[in-house]
């Protein structure tokens, strides 16, 4: 395998990039919060937290675009996999043993601290699994979750809380912070879900998917999706959660104030129609929401 090939494997892996990598800030940050003290013993769990969450979100994307290649030729995109098939082999090759890796050390883990992570674990792996497997579930059953809104859904409705509480469960024991970090984070997961595939309507139509993007207009994923931003933050910002989380979280107000004023009123006046000016304010979306989670990890400090 040349080193270009090598790099564009690598690229692959890490392909969205997201608050899980290529830096491993999903695993830092979840560890800041449920270890409000902690000693250099403790880097020790950082480090397997890291472990699994890169291992576990490189072999979920490497699996996906494995699963892609039909989709991308019709959605005109070229990547290492479609120009070389022994590449496809060995990616498909790669992410089954990211998989496998990621579940086994998660089983010593959960054996190690004597909590039940696998069964988060592996609630996310095979869902994850489903909604990319276009090679082995799609032909026994018939479908995939990737090629359909719902399905879209269910996945990111299951997955991210299952894997939420997976890393959480490695530093910690479940507890009410986990699952209110859970359940902030469901509904910025699916709040992203309505606006991802906006900007390639065209392609996902071409390729015969039908998702949030090409089944329902743009203002209308637009304004559900400020909806579910605007409740993941009040998950956080209430009187309930500040007893929790202390009363340094308070620091979200400065992400969710510009939140707010860059998109969610900006666009509820214009009737949430997107134009192309707007994009600015879809991009201070998501500024907001990195910016509010490295501030939740920041506020234990506070």
């Amino acid at each position: 395998m040349c080193w270009r090939k090598t790099v564009e494997l690598l690229k692959l892996c890490n392909t969205p990039v997201s608050i899980i990598s290529p830096f491993p800030l999903f695993a830092v940050i979840l560890f800041l919060i449920s270890h409000k003290e902690f000693q250099i013993s403790d880097l020790y769990i950082l480090f397997a937290g890291i472990i699994v969450s890169l291992f576990s979100n490189f072999g979920s994307n490497l699996w996906n675009h494995s699963n892609d290649i039909k989709e991308d030729i019709a959605q005109g995109r070229k990547t290492v996999l479609i120009q070389d098939i022994l590449m496809q082999k060995r990616a498909l090759f790669i992410s089954i043993l990211l998989y496998a890796c990621s579940i086994l050390l998660v089983f010593y883990l959960s054996n190690e601290f004597k909590r039940s992570i696998y069964i988060y674990f592996l609630i996310w792996s095979l869902v994850t699994w489903w909604y990319s497997d276009n090679l082995i579930l799609k032909k026994v059953i018939g479908f995939r979750l990737k090629d359909h809104y719902i399905g879209e859904l269910i996945t990111y409705s299951i997955a991210w809380p299952m894997y939420t509480l997976s890393i959480w469960l490695i530093y910690s024991d479940l507890n009410i912070m986990g699952v209110m970090v859970a359940i902030s984070l469901f509904f910025l997961s699916i709040s992203g879900l309505l606006l991802k595939d906006l900007k390639d309507i065209s392609g996902d139509r071409a390729a015969g998917l039908k998702t949030f993007g090409v089944v329902f207009p743009p203002s209308q994923l637009i304004r559900y999706s400020c909806y579910l931003m605007v409740l993941y933050y009040l998950v956080i910002l209430n009187p309930f959660a500040l007893n929790i989380f202390g009363t340094g979280v308070l620091i979200l107000v400065i992400p969710f104030v510009h939140f707010l004023k860059k998109t969610f009123f900006h666009m509820r006046k214009k009737h949430w129609a997107l134009d192309i000016e707007d994009l600015e304010s879809l991009k201070s979306m998501g500024n907001s929401a990195l910016a509010s989670f490295i501030f939740m990890g920041l506020s234990v400090f506070l």
